[in-house]
């Protein structure tokens, strides 16, 4: 399995730098990680996980502490029962 897989990989890479060899590939190929990182900057992505509303931050906050007291319940259980 291991000689099939490096055999893959480099298949691959050799395919990838027969692609890239041509400058109109490697332009292409540059526009798109362009694309993608100016998605990835967005402010939806850098917002995301922060609730503005105060009432969804407190819904979040609750929601986080349920499951901490589920675990010390569950510890103390344990303790309990040794």
């Amino acid at each position: 399995m291991g000689k099939v897989t490096k055999a893959v990989g480099v298949a691959g890479a050799i395919a990838g730098a027969a692609f890239l060899s041509k400058n109109e590939n490697r332009q292409k190929v540059k526009r798109q990680l362009a694309k993608i990182m100016g998605k990835e900057n967005s402010s939806y992505l850098k917002n995301s996980g922060k609730p503005s509303d105060i009432e969804d931050a407190n819904m979040v906050d609750e929601g986080a502490m349920t499951s901490v007291q589920y675990y010390n319940r569950l510890q103390e259980e344990k303790t309990e029962a040794n």
